[in-house]
């Protein structure tokens, strides 16, 4: 049987940010970012596993056209953000772990998501102001912008590079509450990094987005977040261990 490190895709973004910032406030800032399964613990576990140097190679190239596409909005005047899953460029015979569908950060701090994890539909909501961060010393440059590092206290595996030239607090998925734009984020299965920033005087793109996910908010139901990052750690140890 094929280990289970096969089902996951793998993706190295090698995209740069540009940036076009406007000369007078805006109320919108628009983040593009590109998502790849080339987490730091997947790419440990592929090479514990896969020892043939050809049939290593030969995954990461297949999976190296599997991308994920998303746009985080956040508006700094009411300080509710979106981020919502725009594309997926699929690969035949590729398959991962999960995808988020969408986040929503209302003022409040409460975070509404959806995702696929395992094949299955995943509805979550938690305060968001609970993940602390711990802001390490370690430093580098993300396209030009200098970045420090941050690591969830709760697992430290996962962590992100922020940046205080973008002094606005948001991110992608679940990652935000630190005092710079998150430009990458590290996490079990997956890495995201971001392309574009620009800051936008027309609302209209976020508010229709905002508006197509809040109808489809008002008849789900959710379930505690605390629960799916205890799914994903079970999950994360199965597959560290090599079982299917």
């Amino acid at each position: 049987m094929k280990t289970l490190t096969y089902l996951f895709a793998f993706w190295f973004s090698m995209g740069c940010i540009t940036t076009a910032l406007a000369q007078q406030p805006s109320k919108i800032l628009k983040v593009s970012y590109a998502t790849n399964n080339v987490s730091d613990f997947m790419v440990q576990t592929l090479k514990a596993q896969v020892k043939d140097p050809e049939e290593y190679s030969r995954i990461m190239g297949k999976a190296a056209a599997y991308k994920l596409y998303y746009t985080l909005y956040k508006n700094l005047g009411t300080e509710e953000s979106l981020y919502v899953l725009d594309s997926i460029a699929e690969v035949a015979g590729m398959r991962t772990v999960g995808y988020c569908t969408y986040t929503y950060r209302d003022s409040k701090k409460v975070i509404y998501g959806q995702e696929t994890f395992m094949g299955k539909e995943v509805n979550f909501t938690g305060d968001i102001a609970a993940m602390e961060w711990d802001i390490t010393d370690e430093t580098t440059e993300i396209n030009g912008f200098l970045c420090r590092k941050a690591e969830l206290k709760s697992n430290p595996q996962l962590y992100v590079w922020f940046t205080l030239d973008i002094p606005v607090s948001a991110g992608p998925y679940l990652y935000s509450g630190l005092p710079g734009l998150v430009l990458e984020s590290n996490s079990f299965f997956q890495s995201t990094t971001a392309v574009q920033v620009a800051y936008e005087k027309d609302q209209t793109a976020f508010e229709l987005q905002l508006e197509r996910i809040k109808k489809e908010m008002e008849s789900t139901t959710y379930s505690a977040l605390e629960k799916v990052l205890i799914k994903k750690e079970n999950f994360r140890r199965m597959a560290e261990k090599g079982k299917s």
